[in-house]
């Protein structure tokens, strides 16, 4: 590896992974939500739609009053809280499912929590990534961060059936 090479700039192999990892959880629960929904609840037609509806009313709401809000605030820490918020979003359905609570408004919640974080925390991401690869690396991160997201874009429904054929859609 050369010395210049991206991957011996400080923190970008870490905020890859991290990137990589988002993404393919968000490709697992993208495909995990709506089949919770139907095969658990029976969600009607109209159900879905509200379901996806929830999921991306807020890239329409919050994508430009986001990135006003982004550069009057570190970038790195929207980056981590909002990741961890997407954990303790979707780690509420398997024990909402498990007390017997769950029901469509929740998943309408979750979603659109869900939809909320990425709007931001993504936006933030893409500043820290540029911010951490810094100017003579931008191309280079980018299609990388690119590579990782079609990657992950692949992996995750098939990773995403798996899980559900092992443990269940609502787990």
């Amino acid at each position: 590896m050369k010395s210049n090479s991206l991957f011996n700039v400080p923190g970008y192999r870490q905020l890859l992974a991290s990137l990589i990892l988002s993404s393919l959880g968000g490709q697992i629960t993208m495909i995990a939500l709506p089949l919770t929904a139907v095969v658990l609840l029976q969600a009607s037609p109209t159900q879905m739609g509200i379901l996806m509806a929830a999921e991306l009313l807020p890239f329409a709401l919050l994508s430009l009053p986001s990135g006003v809000w982004l550069d009057r605030w570190p970038k790195l820490p929207v980056v981590i809280r909002g990741e961890l918020l997407l954990g303790c979003l979707v780690m509420t359905i398997p024990g909402v499912w498990y007390l017997g609570w769950l029901n469509m408004a929740w998943l309408y919640a979750v979603g659109l929590g869900t939809g909320c974080v990425y709007t931001v925390a993504g936006s933030a991401s893409q500043i820290v990534m540029t911010q951490v690869a810094g100017r003579a690396h931008l191309v280079q991160a980018h299609a990388q961060t690119a590579l990782s997201t079609s990657i992950a874009e692949i992996a995750g429904p098939a990773s995403a059936g798996v899980l559900i054929k092992l443990l269940g859609a609502p787990l």
